[in-house]
């Protein structure tokens, strides 16, 4: 058996030597082979360099700044990849110890589990908010999800992170599944996961196979985020048809808010209001984006070239 580390990278020096260094010192079931695989959009640092001279056994790939794209760069990978498993990571997410993979590999012993999401905590430097939002979307518990989760979930039922997931490679070879959509900006990984899981497999979230993952957005960094998640979720409307992901974002807000009372942080109040706001309305003009040009899209996306 093999697993492919599969991992999209762009300018990724900061993160590139203990990313590779905690993979190569996973433990694995015995038995069990990995492979690491990089797809990089053209860095103009020294990661390709760094790869090279340290880490010669992973494979290394580079494609066109233009050409990467969420959905089919990883698609890409999945193509290149020769695992049974392909576990999907991205270059800033750092193993929080040597069991990840093979804490993730246990969920499969289940043939209708397809997926497996880890766990992320924050990095040392995590401000109150984000500390927050990591313990609210991934909490220490394991969570299978079915289609008869809906209702107690919502749209956390489809809730799945490229951050750090395992998939079955049969999810990007067979003839039932063709892998992520290609054309949506953000969100391929929940996407596939809604498939899956309205398909009647499982997909599982594993509190023990944990990553360091945290980001220090600022306001205008959290607004053209979430226009990009406004644009995703409008072009995947199907997923909406009987769960709301504002909810969840009204019980993010609400719970950010007593976090940052009880635990006296209380000058951050005013930016959680100013920041929820922000993210609302950045998310409200995404899933409008059909009313504006190219051009402007380009503007308030994070991720549109």
């Amino acid at each position: 058996m093999k697993v492919s580390v599969l991992i999209p990278t762009y300018n990724a020096e900061q993160f590139i030597r203990p990313l590779l260094s905690k993979l190569e010192n996973q433990k694995l079931p015995e038995g069990v082979a990995m492979e690491i695989i990089l797809v990089d959009s053209s860095s103009t640092d020294r990661t390709k360099g760094i790869v090279k001279e340290q880490f010669p056994n992973v494979q290394f790939h580079t494609i066109p700044n233009k050409e990467f794209n969420h959905g089919g760069t990883r698609n890409m990978l999945a193509d290149l990849a020769t695992g049974e498993f392909l576990l999907y990571m991205t270059q800033d997410a750092i193993p929080f110890d040597d069991k990840l993979i093979m804490f993730l590999l246990e969920n499969f012993q289940d043939e209708n589990v397809l997926i497996a999401c880890g766990r992320q905590i924050p990095k040392e430097d995590a401000n109150p908010l984000e500390k927050y939002a990591r313990s609210f979307n991934y909490p220490d518990k394991r969570i299978i999800k079915d289609k008869s989760k809906i209702s107690e979930l919502g749209i956390k039922t489809f809730f799945n992170s490229n951050v750090c997931s395992m998939y079955r490679a049969t999810l990007f070879r067979g003839d039932e599944f063709h892998g992520f959509p290609n054309d949506v900006i953000l969100n391929e990984d929940i996407i596939l996961s809604y498939y899956v899981i309205m398909k009647g497999y499982k997909v599982i979230y594993d509190n023990r196979a944990i990553v360091y993952h945290s980001h220090n957005y600022s306001i205008k960094q959290q607004f053209k985020r979430n226009f990009d998640i406004g644009m995703a979720f409008n072009e995947s409307e199907f997923m909406l048809e009987n769960v709301s992901n504002e909810k969840e974002g009204i019980k993010l807000v609400l719970g950010q808010l007593n976090y940052l009372i009880k635990n006296g942080y209380i000058t951050q109040v005013p930016r959680c209001i100013v920041e929820s706001g922000i993210k609302f309305i950045g998310y409200k003009l995404g899933r409008r984006h059909h009313l504006f040009s190219e051009k402007t899209k380009r503007k308030l996306s994070a991720y549109m070239k």
